[in-house]
C-alpha cells in the first residue's frame, strides 16, 4: 500500500509565496556582491554611497536659539547641558526624551527646532571606492561632488566622512532651507577630542579633519591612524565592529560599522 503524498495546509502556502520576493529583494539589496561595478546603475551607486553597510543616515534637532545654546545631544539622542556629559560624551542627566532617528525616506515631525539629516561614510573601503569611480564612469561627477567624495585617501589613514545631507521636514511640509553652519565646529575643545573611533577596548581620536564644500553643502572627513603603537586599530584576520562619534556644539551622532579584510581598503 502506497502512502499519501502530504501537501501544505493553504496558509503555508501562502506564507511561503510571501518569503520568496523578500528573499529575491535581499539578495537584490547586495548587488555589489552579485554584480560587476560594471553594470551597476546609478541608483544603485547612490544607495551604496548613502544607505549601505559603510554609509548610515541620522537625522539630529539643532539647537540654535540663545537659551538652548547650553545643551546639546549626544548619541542617544538625548538632550543635556555641557556640564551634565560624561568623558563619553553621553548625557547624564537627559534633559528630554531621546530625539527621532530616521532615513531620508521618512519624515521627521519638528516643531520649533532645525532637523537635519547626515550622513556618515566610511570611506576607505572597496564598495565606496568602487561606488565614486562608478560615478565618474556615469559622468555623474556632479553628484559625486555634492556627495562630497574625498579629496584624498592617505594609505595610513581611515577616512570617515560627515555630510549634511539634507533639511528634514514636518509632516505634509517641503523641506526648508539648510542652516547656514549645520555641523559647526571641529576642532577639540576642553571636552577632548570632536571625533573619535573605538574598537573593543582602544579609543582612537581623529588626528586632522578637512573641511570640503561651502556652507549648507560642506562636509568633514576625518582622518584616523590605521596603527597605535605598531598594532593595527582593525584587526586584519576577523570581522570587527568599529563605533564612530562625532560630540558636536549643537548635535553628537554615533555610528557602527562592521568589516572584514576583504572590505578594507
Amino acid at each position: 500500500m502506497s502512502r499519501a503524498k502530504r501537501s501544505l495546509p493553504p496558509t503555508a502556502l501562502l506564507f511561503l509565496c510571501a518569503l520568496l520576493p523578500a528573499a529575491g529583494l535581499l539578495h537584490a539589496d547586495e548587488f555589489w556582491k552579485n554584480k560587476p561595478r560594471s553594470e551597476w546603475s546609478l541608483k544603485q551607486t547612490l544607495k551604496l554611497l548613502q544607505d549601505s553597510p559603510w554609509a548610515r543616515q541620522e537625522a539630529r534637532i539643532l539647537l540654535r536659539s540663545e537659551s538652548q545654546s547650553d545643551s546639546v545631544y549626544d548619541g542617544n539622542g538625548n538632550r543635556c547641558n555641557l556640564d551634565t556629559m560624561d568623558v563619553n560624551g553621553n548625557c547624564i542627566v537627559p534633559r528630554v526624551h531621546p530625539s527621532i532617528a530616521s532615513s531620508r525616506t521618512h519624515q521627521v515631525d519638528i516643531s520649533t527646532e532645525e532637523s537635519v539629516i547626515y550622513l556618515l561614510r566610511w570611506e576607505s573601503c572597496a564598495p565606496v571606492e568602487d561606488a565614486f569611480a562608478r560615478l565618474a564612469e556615469l559622468g555623474a561627477r556632479a553628484t559625486a561632488q555634492y556627495l562630497s567624495a574625498p579629496r584624498r585617501l592617505p594609505a595610513d589613514r581611515y577616512v570617515v566622512t560627515l555630510k549634511a545631507l539634507e533639511k528634514a521636514a514636518s509632516v505634509g511640509q517641503r523641506p526648508g532651507p539648510m542652516p547656514p553652519d549645520p555641523i559647526g565646529p571641529i576642532e577639540n575643545d576642553a571636552a577632548g577630542p570632536r571625533a573619535r573611533l573605538t574598537v573593543g577596548t582602544l579609543v582612537v581620536p581623529a588626528s586632522e579633519t578637512e573641511r570640503s564644500g561651502v556652507g549648507a553643502g560642506e562636509a568633514v572627513h576625518f582622518f584616523f591612524p590605521r596603527t597605535v603603537e605598531g598594532v593595527p586599530v582593525i584587526p586584519e584576520d576577523r570581522e570587527s565592529r568599529v563605533i564612530f562619534e562625532f560630540r558636536g556644539e549643537h548635535f553628537s551622532l554615533r555610528a557602527r560599522f562592521s568589516f572584514s579584510s576583504s572590505t578594507l581598503r
